[in-house]
């Protein structure tokens, strides 16, 4: 059976309701949090530092990972973004967010602007709310000041949810020093019965430590001492789905088994010194959209969380930019 036959009929209509409900919401939040001041993103709200980097796809792939992007060896020119999920305050446990665009890629794109390729990771594996009628009823929580009563509701409680994030939220030596997963499926090659999760692991040879305290940018500080060793690096992999049970597409919530299905390196990528804390440099960092849409056919965003997204991301990314150039 396919494995992008949902989102037809009813389910199609549900989550359309589902995006309108959440941009309406997500609007409105916004504009609560931010009168007076630049509206920031819903999720990863504080941008940690935007870097030019080089993405190279590797040679020699197994003809069952050479589709898309990754079906021709050599390097592309790529910016990544490195977020806090919910804190400005650096000192805070939280989940980490990188946020990756490759440019100059061949072939059309589902959204967007041509030859570019997004992905978007966080720093656990998992989303404390895997499908889109969890993730409203997050939002609508939200909207009320009441996110606590979302997990802990008697009526429909979301314990599991409240045990994964609060697993997930951690204190972080550096952003260059963590591993991040896609946390949602996507598509790989035009066959619509195979999907991967995508993941992105440090390979630096240098590692941050801890400093004895903790400020509000002690991220941003602790990437620029690494660059100023020397670069930053990762492997870049996918992990192909084996297990239809156990790898479900509609569930974000689940982590695929590793075990069962390892990642596979097909990039590297490579962060060289820059000054990327420059007034101009995160102004444009934070102007900065990233979809998980804007990539090829080959790598279709696959479940409820990504069809609900594609929406959402960009009528809110254009709400944002749209506030933004008034204030």
């Amino acid at each position: 059976m396919s494995i992008s036959t949902a989102g037809k009929g009813d389910l199609a209509t549900q989550e359309i309701r589902i995006a309108d409900e959440m941009i309406e919401l997500i609007k409105a939040v916004s504009d609560k949090r931010y009168p007076d001041s630049p509206v920031k993103r819903f999720n990863q709200v504080k941008s940690l530092g935007c870097f030019e980097v080089d993405f190279k796809v590797l040679e020699d792939l197994p003809d069952t990972l050479r589709h898309g992007l990754f079906a021709q060896p050599g390097s592309h020119r790529a910016r990544i973004r490195f977020a806090n999920a919910s804190s400005e305050d650096d000192s805070k446990k939280d989940l980490r967010g990188m946020s990756i665009k490759v440019f100059d890629v061949r072939g059309e794109s589902l959204w967007g602007e041509p030859g570019i390729q997004d992905f978007l990771l966080n720093s656990y594996p998992a989303l404390f709310a895997g499908t889109p009628e969890d993730f409203l009823k997050f939002i609508r929580a939200t909207h009320r000041g009441k996110i606590l009563k979302y997990f802990i509701n008697p009526l429909d409680p979301h314990f599991g949810s409240l045990r994964l994030l609060m697993k997930a939220r951690q204190k972080h030596t550096s952003p260059f020093d963590i591993r991040y997963w896609s946390t949602t499926p996507s598509q790989l090659g035009l066959d619509d019965s195979v999907a991967v999760k995508y993941s992105v692991q440090p390979t630096s040879p240098y590692q941050s430590n801890m400093p004895d305290t903790l400020t509000k940018d002690y991220l941003g500080d602790a990437m620029q001492a690494h660059l100023q060793q020397g670069p930053a690096s990762f492997d870049f992999m996918v992990q192909l789905r084996s297990d239809p049970q156990n790898m479900p597409i509609e569930d974000a919530s689940v982590i695929w088994d590793e075990q069962g299905s390892p990642f596979i390196k097909v990039a590297s990528i490579t962060v060289n010194y820059q000054n990327f804390r420059a007034q101009e440099a995160m102004c444009s960092c934070e102007e900065t959209i990233f979809n998980p849409w804007q990539c090829q056919r080959e790598h279709m965003p696959l479940g409820g969380i990504n069809r609900v997204r594609k929406r959402v991301y960009s009528e809110t990314s254009n709400y944002r930019a749209q506030k933004n150039q008034h204030r």
